[in-house]
């Protein structure tokens, strides 16, 4: 008999492991549908509580404060769509005219030096390769995930919008699933993640209306072309922390090489300016220390996302992670250990000219 018990004890761990690895290759293969499932819930919470704020200032019900703010988010997406399209179309159109110009002038500089004609001979017999090659098989790739990445794109604002429609609905139910006497905290662990994703989500609109406005009236000033159209890239990577930085800055040097070689550098030092600003005087004001991310675990955390979830993944790594750093705080930290989950105090925050708090002394 104790054989048996020995024997059936094996058999259920067995299974439960078979179980967790079918499990884990099953999220695995959906990877792409809970990345979206991700983004629509972020959104959904992005809604409800512009929703919610807009309810209380205007009185109106909660349905049409909810349309109001799909109505007025679509209209401004399209609205930058169709300025920053316009503005990109020519401003491809000038660089179609300025490339091969600049390409003539540094072609004809390197053929002046028996090691600037071996690279421009070795630079030809790479295009010819990738032309006849991989080039065109890459393009039709790139073309393919434009395409996929629009469609899920429009899902997740779909599931966005009829997840907010009825956020209590999905709650309720999957509060059901929990058992009768983890429900309650298990209730307020999703509302304190549904705050503080609410609270990232407003800092990272703030700073990305800030680095916008700066950055396009930096380059409007510097004379580099199409100020606006770059001004809207740099906000809109800004969403991505620390990495968006320096991919915002690229097209601008492109743009200003292809003006005057030094313009590039002037662009890098703008965007550099920007960034410093918004780290020491805009993000300190508008982030919460419930969700405030260490610089190096948001950096490992996009290079993770991304390696997992592919382009998407750079996108969303950083609400992820917050979620993920307040899971810990409450199940493991609080839950688990019995302690307080560590509040860090940002040092911007104690800036000598900022008001203090009211009830604390000194």
């Amino acid at each position: 008999m104790k054989a048996s018990a020995d024997v059936g004890a094996f058999v259920v761990r067995t299974l439960i492991v078979v179980g967790i690895l079918v499990l884990t290759l099953a999220l695995w293969r959906l990877k792409d549908v809970l990345s979206i499932a991700f983004g629509s819930i972020m959104l959904a919470v992005g809604f409800t509580g512009l929703a919610n704020a807009i309810g209380r200032r205007t009185h109106l019900s909660r349905l049409w404060s909810l349309a109001l703010v799909v109505v007025a988010t679509l209209g401004a997406m399209g609205l930058a769509i169709e300025v920053f399209g316009a503005m990109m179309a020519a401003q491809y159109d000038d660089l179609s005219q300025k490339l091969p110009q600049s390409l003539h002038r540094l072609t004809t500089w390197l053929n002046g030096t028996p090691l600037g004609r071996e690279m421009v001979g070795r630079s030809g017999d790479a295009l010819k390769s990738a032309a006849t090659g991989p080039g065109p098989r890459f393009l039709a790739s790139f073309l393919a995930g434009a395409g996929q990445a629009l469609t899920y794109a429009l899902v997740m604002i779909a599931g966005g919008v009829f997840l907010a429609i009825d956020p209590d609905r999905y709650r309720n139910d999957f509060l059901a699933l929990v058992p009768h006497g983890r429900r309650a905290r298990c209730d307020q662990v999703l509302q304190a993640l549904a705050h503080g994703l609410r609270l990232w989500l407003l800092g990272r609109l703030v700073v990305m209306a800030a680095v916008g406005v700066l950055a396009s009236l930096g380059l409007w000033v510097m004379g580099i072309d199409a100020p606006f159209a770059l001004g809207l890239t740099g906000a809109v990577l800004t969403f991505i922390p620390y990495v968006g930085a320096i991919m915002a800055a690229l097209p601008g040097m492109l743009i200003g090489f292809l003006q005057e070689p030094i313009k590039a550098l002037v662009v890098a030092l703008l965007f550099w300016a920007v960034h410093f600003i918004e780290g020491t005087f805009i993000t300190p004001y508008v982030q919460d220390e419930v969700v405030d991310v260490p610089p190096v675990i948001s950096i490992f955390s996009t290079v993770v996302f991304a390696l997992l979830l592919g382009p998407v993944g750079v996108f969303l790594a950083a609400p992820i992670t917050v979620v993920t750093i307040l899971l810990v705080n409450h199940l493991y930290i609080e839950d688990v250990l019995g302690e307080r989950a560590p509040v860090r105090q940002h040092p911007t925050r104690r800036l000598p000219w900022r008001r203090r708090p009211r009830g604390h002394g000194g």
